[in-house]
């Protein structure tokens, strides 16, 4: 107890004393504070700038193509304890993409952030601001072309429109850069001679509107394996010809001249059938349609697989009958065959005009009584009343270099026979 008196006894007296130190003190320690511990600035200079793109961006496709400033430089505040420490590596620099929403060019801000917590002031930044590219990424099919540049073909062969597997890819990248892109080329590697059709392994070339070669490690493709088939035909140029039809048993079918045209067009073949063929019938003529003055189109078809190299759709026939004529005959003697014993049949057309061709000198000497037309009944299905059949009308005689031209019918009545029941 006496020992705390005494302490109270000298505050008491020496209070003036004590105040006295307790301001020196704190003075001395604000003293020394500025002298060992003062406020500096420091520049620190080339931290890097990183960039991440934002979820809006990632959800939007949209990718962060360049930017023009890669480090900056800051000048910061602080107690000398505090930053006399610090350095690049100690602050982290990236750019505020939170007004990017959609691909363009934009000024985006740098923001600075301590990476260990030291208290300081950000007095300055340079660059303040960073122009940075934003570009969308797409996904766009493109058709796939086949090429084989390397090959080659014995005379006598024909290559015809390479094809690929598959016929078109998907690439995923800038839209920017797949705004380029022209066309995909698929190039076999295969190279030499070739005499069959084959599949291909193949390398993927993408081109430019400009022409030239796009090589982009950002690019995505669908697939890189792309096989091109070669197909290989053998040709052959074939004469044409065509089939007479409806030729009556009398007439003379090497007294028609005529002339085709083309008279041969080149064909491709998938196999060797080809090598079977010396001529090519292209269809038919009924003898009753030739006209004079008149040709007559027959479109070219072929078979499935087949290639017309030539082009030529359509041959024409022109028949090669300037000294030929026509004459119409009257007949009226028509004679009703095969008449069915259920039926009784009258003819009630009594005569048929019937057109004639053939030379003119020919003609001349023909009478309607070289003629037999008859209406056959043999299948025909008859009803009750009157119907029109076929009439069929022959040369008497043979080896004629005449016919008749078009086709004719006369009129009969036919009537059920009436039975009687026993």
């Amino acid at each position: 107890m006496n020992f705390f008196k005494r302490i109270i006894n000298n505050i008491t007296t020496n209070y003036r004393s004590i105040l006295l130190a307790f301001f020196i003190a704190i003075f001395a320690w604000f003293f020394v504070s500025i002298q060992i511990f003062p406020t500096i600035e420091e520049s620190i200079k080339g931290i890097d700038i990183e960039t991440q793109a934002t979820e809006y961006m990632l959800q939007n496709n949209l990718q962060i193509v360049s930017y023009d400033e890669k480090t900056a430089d800051i000048r910061i505040e602080g107690k000398r304890y505090d930053i006399s420490g610090l350095s690049a590596d100690s602050f982290f620099a990236e750019l505020d993409l939170s007004s990017v929403k959609s691909a363009g060019t934009f000024n985006v801000p740098v923001k600075i952030t301590c990476q260990s917590g030291t208290d300081y002031t950000l007095l300055s930044t340079e660059p303040r601001s960073v122009s940075i590219e934003i570009d969308e990424i797409v996904t766009r099919e493109y058709p796939v072309t086949g090429t084989a540049p390397s090959i080659s073909l014995p005379e006598g062969y024909y290559v015809d429109e390479i094809t690929t597997s598959p016929a078109t890819i998907s690439i995923t990248g800038s839209a920017s850069v797949m705004d380029k892109i022209d066309r995909i080329e698929a190039r076999s590697v295969y190279a030499g001679a070739i005499s069959e059709s084959h599949d291909t392994q193949s390398e993927l070339f993408i081109y430019g509107t400009n022409g030239a070669r796009i090589v982009n490690d950002d690019l995505i493709l669908s697939t890189e394996n792309v096989s091109v088939y070669i197909p290989v035909y053998k040709q052959k140029e074939l004469p044409l010809t065509f089939t007479l039809t409806n030729v009556p048993n009398y007439f003379n079918v090497d007294s028609l001249k005529y002339e085709i045209q083309p008279s041969t067009i080149t064909v491709a073949a998938p196999d060797d059938s080809i090598d079977y063929l010396s001529v090519l019938d292209i269809g038919t003529i009924d003898i009753s349609d030739i006209k004079l003055n008149q040709t007559v189109t027959i479109p070219i078809t072929l078979p499935e697989g087949y290639k017309n190299l030539s082009g030529n759709n359509n041959a024409r026939v022109v028949w090669d009958i300037s000294d030929y004529g026509k004459l119409d005959f009257v007949i009226d003697n028509i004679n009703v065959i095969n008449v069915p014993d259920n039926y009784n049949i009258s003819l009630i057309t009594k005569e048929l005009v019937i057109s004639v061709m053939g030379p003119s000198e020919i003609l001349g000497t023909l009478s309607a009584s070289d003629f037999f037309v008859s209406v056959n009944l043999l299948g025909v299905t008859l009803r009750d009343g009157t119907q029109d059949v076929s009439a069929n009308i022959q040369f008497k005689g043979a080896n004629s270099k005449c016919w008749v031209s078009g086709s004719y019918k006369a009129t009969i009545y036919a009537e059920p026979k009436i039975t009687e029941e026993g």
